[in-house]
């Protein structure tokens, strides 16, 4: 091919020629600058929630110049994270529960639309686990413990291990601001969404059969709450222009989730609960994230672009 023409490109869809040159501001890399230092000194969520917020304002101006010969698809993508709490609070008194260890897993299924301007619709459902991480497990439940250990069946001990299960649905909304010209489907994402969670403990028994933790006794324990999350992402999103499956999201995410007890009877000798618990939990979440995406088209990217 010939040296590139900027002010001319070559539509695939309507076979006429355009002469809109696509968009890139010389700003961009200096913003760039500024989101690291920024993120290096945040100390508190409130911080991190007004740059977000931020960022999504000069997303929606950025988007008046924005020109329509980009990319426009649904993707699938599959997500992979690392996930911290910095400690479940009761909302009324503040009081933190310290319910369980970080860190811990997170896997999900994405689908998105991606429109031409470099708005993004998706939908997820995620499900997250630790590994044996119930903090203070011999304290919470110290009325089924005998030296140390929760007594089996036989006798011995049962060889009880507890971890934490979740899953989230969340619809969001995102835009992608290009930084470079040569492939304007690509660049710094932002993405804000809501949605509905729900987690619980799971007591699993490794040695010895032990019915005081198993059925309808276990409910007594799990702290299963339900409630809803919202959720914050800023990262950068990759399409590539030559190869179908080199597409990705890397992003630092935050959640806020807003729960209830969903059993009518808890025991939780650790927080001095035995009855229902009518508290409203606050959980704040941060997550480092990946999402290996495919794009549903039945053109390449490269086809998109001459150079």
């Amino acid at each position: 091919m010939h040296a590139i023409d900027h002010q001319r490109s070559f539509s695939l869809f309507t076979g006429h020629q355009q002469n809109k040159k696509i968009p890139f501001s010389k700003y961009y890399f200096a913003t760039i600058f500024v989101i690291i230092c920024y993120f290096a000194r945040i100390t508190d969520m409130k911080e991190a929630k007004r740059l977000i917020l931020s960022l999504i304002v000069m997303a929606v101006v950025s988007s008046a110049t924005a020109q329509q010969d980009t990319l426009q698809c649904f993707t699938v993508g599959f997500n992979f994270g690392t996930m911290f709490s910095s400690g479940e609070k009761i909302m009324s008194s503040g009081e933190k529960t310290d319910l369980v260890k970080n860190p811990f897993l997170n896997f999900g299924v994405d689908v998105m639309y991606k429109f031409r301007r470099n708005w993004v619709l998706g939908v997820e459902g995620d499900l997250y686990f630790g590994n044996d991480n119930l903090k203070h497990r011999e304290e919470r439940l110290s009325h089924l413990y005998a030296n140390g250990a929760v007594i089996g069946g036989g006798g011995g001990d049962a060889g009880v291990e507890a971890f934490n299960r979740g899953l989230s649905f969340v619809a969001s909304v995102g835009k992608i601001i290009p930084v470079s010209k040569k492939n304007p489907n690509s660049g710094i994402f932002l993405m804000l969404g809501g949605g509905f969670t729900q987690s619980q403990i799971i007591y699993s028994v490794q040695a010895e059969e032990a019915p005081q933790l198993t059925g309808d006794y276990a409910l007594l324990y799990d702290h299963q709450q339900r409630g809803p999350v919202l959720m914050e992402n800023l990262g950068y999103w990759f399409m590539s222009n030559s190869r179908t499956y080199f597409n990705f999201v890397l992003s630092f995410e935050m959640q806020q989730h807003f729960t209830r007890s969903t059993r009518d009877y808890v025991i939780d000798n650790y927080m001095g609960i035995s009855g229902k618990d009518d508290n409203r939990y606050f959980t704040p979440i941060y997550m480092l994230k990946l999402v290996w995406m495919f794009p549903l088209t039945g053109k390449k990217t490269q086809e998109y672009y001459y150079f």
